[in-house]
């Protein structure tokens, strides 16, 4: 059928129709597959047309090839009118292909080539219509040669271009514009090699085989570089169907050239042979059956042993990305793809190792840091105390001082001015024996009495003074002990029982009972023992003048320890002090000794102010109010903490914590 067809005195197939078809069937698949890119860019848009371009004139190709005059000369001026344009696209790609370095160059070139190929197409058309040969096609061939070298020129130079401009990137931007330019010189320097590829190939072109595998070729060279260099996101499915469809087709398309001979159409005009027909005809059905099968197999093969891999794999390592480190890749075949997958495995299953390796090496770094942070603290906390406190007792040293001499003063002459009232006494009175007392007498004793009251007044609050003197020097002193290892057990139990002692020495109806709670495990602790004795010291003192103070507002229980002094026996006046070992949070070892007393108790209202230089509660001459002030900042500079815990009318602890190191 397709052989009687084409064998007529109009139109019959000729191996150069065979080669045709095949060059338009391989075009078609690039064109169509230029077009189903998404976001095209202005470069695809180019290719694009070049191909369109090139696609058309191997449409007209196939009836230039299967016809005979007068007919063919009309199909070949279209063809060659089709080359001619193809040509001068040519020029255009290679001065706009990635970029316009020489617009009015590129316009002026192609104005002068559209010039020389508009004056070829209509000097051979006029002489030589309407038997147009294969002559006037090989011309035009030789002038499309000096083209393609001009495009080759243009490219190399614009390579060159782009290497200094790689270079200048290099030195001043680094990998972000560098990498760009990069991909620029590559697909400029890939496309010069395949004009000059492409040059060579037209030089040496004296028969159709030649030309049509060239022409093969040349698509296959266009695709494979655009689509590697373009900036579309591309698929490997078609890179990997494109070489083996471009070879069945270049065989197919040149194996009639090697079975029935390479002579042109030309050559065979008003000869008939069914025979070749015949066979020829088997070549159109083959070509675009093998390039279905191909597509079809190939696609087919590829989705299912590489792409659906692929895709699996790319999967998880999108999964391993996000931080999915528990994804498991599936291997379905033992090959490199299979390999890949359970490399992939392996890689997340290290990574998990590591990341969970990584994350216990932060915890203990930030629990190390923490520490040292918290160590720095405390140094800061201790340093800044220690200015205060040299501070505060260079300011404090200096009034005391100021005050103490004029103080010893008043302390002093008060003394000896009451020795003199005694005396003048004793003599008014040896006179007054010699004598009758009179009225005057009377009033004089009455004078000297009263100036004896107000000089025990003024020595009385002179000395409660003087305390006051010496208690703000104690305070203003830098401790000059150095710290050593200390067993606070044996401290405590001494300034206990030396605190007892001296309330039961100063007042005889002091009745209060002392228990030690002493944990036998306690270390020892690092501290400037007399510092911390007069801390204890401080706090016992405190808790026995409250438990003191109380029994005397209230009955004196029995020494049986009761439940409270709300809704049960009366408790006994009583002192404990306790220690033990405890941790902080951060795990470190602490030393706790804890004073409680069940006296009045510490009111709400003043809690926060009992740790204030001069705040007392005791009675007027009872206290200094620096007592607990001391002892907050002797605590501090050890590093440790003072706290109060108090109901009122019940109980009052006060805890020192010290740092065990």
């Amino acid at each position: 059928m397709m052989s009687q067809l084409f064998d007529s005195d109009l139109y019959r197939l000729h191996p150069s129709f065979i080669a045709a078809f095949a060059e338009f069937i391989l075009s078609l698949f690039i064109f169509s597959y230029f077009l189903s890119l998404k976001g095209k860019t202005k470069d695809t848009w180019m290719m694009v047309g070049f191909i369109g371009i090139l696609m058309s004139t191997y449409f007209v190709d196939l009836a230039v090839t299967s016809s005979s005059p007068p007919i063919y000369s009309i199909f070949r001026v279209i063809h060659l009118s089709l080359f001619s344009i193809w040509m001068l696209y040519w020029i255009w790609v290679a001065y706009n292909y990635r970029g316009k370095p020489w617009p009015r160059e590129g316009v002026f070139a192609i104005i002068i080539a559209g010039v020389l190929v508009v004056a070829i197409l209509i000097d051979d058309i006029i002489y030589q219509l309407p038997k147009i040969g294969a002559n006037f096609f090989f011309k035009t061939i030789s002038f499309h040669t000096v083209v393609i070298f001009w495009v080759f020129v243009v490219l190399l130079r614009r390579f060159y271009f782009l290497k200094k401009a790689l270079v200048r990137a290099n030195e001043k931007d680094g990998d972000n514009s560098s990498n760009y330019i990069d991909h620029k010189v590559t697909a400029i320097r890939a496309f010069a090699v395949l004009s000059i590829c492409w040059f060579f190939l037209l030089l040496i072109t004296k028969s159709p085989i030649t030309y049509h595998s060239g022409q093969m070729i040349l698509l296959l060279g266009i695709m494979m570089i655009h689509i590697s260099f373009t900036q579309e996101i591309t698929s490997i499915q078609v890179k990997l169907v494109i070489l083996p469809l471009s070879a069945i087709l270049v065989i197919l398309g040149i194996m009639p050239f090697i079975l029935f001979g390479t002579s042109s159409p030309e050559s065979t005009w008003g000869e008939s042979n069914l025979e070749l027909q015949q066979k020829l005809s088997l070549f159109v059905w083959i070509i675009p059956s093998s390039a279905i099968f191909i597509l079809v197999a190939f696609f087919l093969f590829y989705r299912i042993g590489i792409l659906k891999p692929l895709s699996l794999l790319m999967n998880g390592v999108q999964h391993i990305e996000k931080g999915d480190l528990n994804v498991k890749v599936p291997i379905f075949n033992r090959d490199e793809i299979g390999s890949l997958a359970k490399n992939v495995n392996e890689m997340a299953f290290s990574l998990k190792l590591s990341k969970e390796e990584l994350e216990n090496k932060v915890l203990e770094r930030t629990f190390q840091l923490q520490e040292s942070i918290n160590q720095l603290k405390s140094t800061q906390a201790q340093l800044i105390q220690s200015e205060k406190m040299a501070s505060l007792g260079e300011l404090t040293a200096g009034i005391a001082h100021e005050i103490q001499n004029p103080l010893n003063f008043v302390n002093n002459f008060s003394e000896v001015s009451a020795e003199l009232l005694d005396e003048v006494k004793e003599t008014r009175t040896k006179s007054q024996e010699t004598r009758p007392r009179t009225e005057e007498d009377e009033i004089e004793d009455e004078i000297l009495e009263d100036i004896k009251k107000n000089l025990e007044k003024i020595n009385h609050h002179g000395k409660r003074a003087d305390a006051i003197v010496k208690g703000m020097l104690e305070h203003s002193r830098t401790s000059t002990g150095e710290k050593a290892p200390t067993d606070l057990n044996a401290l405590a139990e001494e300034y206990v029982r030396l605190s007892y002692h001296g309330f039961r020495a100063k007042d005889k109806s002091f009745n209060a009972d002392y228990k030690l709670d002493l944990d036998p495990n306690l270390p020892k602790v690092n501290v400037v023992a007399s510092d911390i004795g007069r801390v204890i010291l401080n706090l016992v003192n405190n808790a026995f003048y409250a438990v003191h103070e109380k029994s005397k507002s209230t009955p004196q229980p029995s020494r049986n320890i009761g439940t409270g002094s709300q809704g049960g026996a009366v408790l006994a006046p009583t002192v404990i002090l306790k220690t033990t070992t405890v941790k902080s949070p951060s795990g470190d070892l602490g030393v706790e000794i804890s004073v409680k007393d069940n006296g009045n108790g510490i009111p709400d209202s003043i809690k926060e102010k009992i740790f204030q230089p001069f705040f007392t509660t005791k009675p007027t001459g009872s206290g200094t109010g620096l007592g607990l002030s001391l002892s907050y900042d002797i605590v501090k500079a050890h590093g440790g903490e003072l706290r109060v815990e108090s109901s009122e009318g019940e109980y009052t602890t006060i805890t020192i914590i010290l740092p065990a190191k």
